[in-house]
């Protein structure tokens, strides 16, 4: 049972490793990140004037899953900061990186929680915790008596 455990847990510390170098490496790179997010707005930006309407940017983040409606809608109000009714490259770019950063540090801090536990489920449990069978059931109440009907 120990060794599944530490093998699913491993699997996940691995991926959060990964995850977290990712964007790391993204952020640390801002000439690939500026032209990845370039991209994604001219990949939506179908009338080719460099910035998303409402509707370009709603596209954009839906077809990267990010957010309902309603979210979206807001999102966009809130980065349109010159109220020109378009989120250009700059207001784009600011927001993603933004949010990548937030990413990276619930990242982190996922990190260090899984860490803990994982450390906290390798220390040696004392002697007197689980020396029988019947202990667990006493403990959690799994001494289940025999269940009598009250029909007649």
């Amino acid at each position: 049972s120990s060794g599944i455990n530490a093998e699913y847990g491993g699997g996940i510390m691995k991926s959060l490793d990964h995850k977290i170098a990712t964007l790391e490496a993204m952020l640390s790179d801002t000439a690939k990140l500026n032209k990845t997010l370039y991209d994604m707005i001219k990949a939506g930006d179908w009338n080719n004037d460099e910035e998303l309407s409402r509707a370009e940017f709603q596209k954009v983040l839906q077809d990267f899953k990010i957010g309902d409606f309603e979210a979206v809608d807001d999102l966009f109000t809130s980065l349109d900061k010159d109220r020109s009714g378009t989120v250009n490259f700059k207001e784009f770019r600011l927001f993603f990186k933004a949010q990548m950063r937030i990413k990276l540090s619930h990242l982190k801090e996922l990190k260090a929680v899984k860490e803990k536990a994982r450390a906290k489920a390798n220390t040696p449990a004392d002697e007197s915790s689980s020396s029988s069978d019947e202990e667990p059931k006493k403990k959690f109440g799994l001494g289940f008596k025999k269940w009598k009907s009250t029909r007649n």
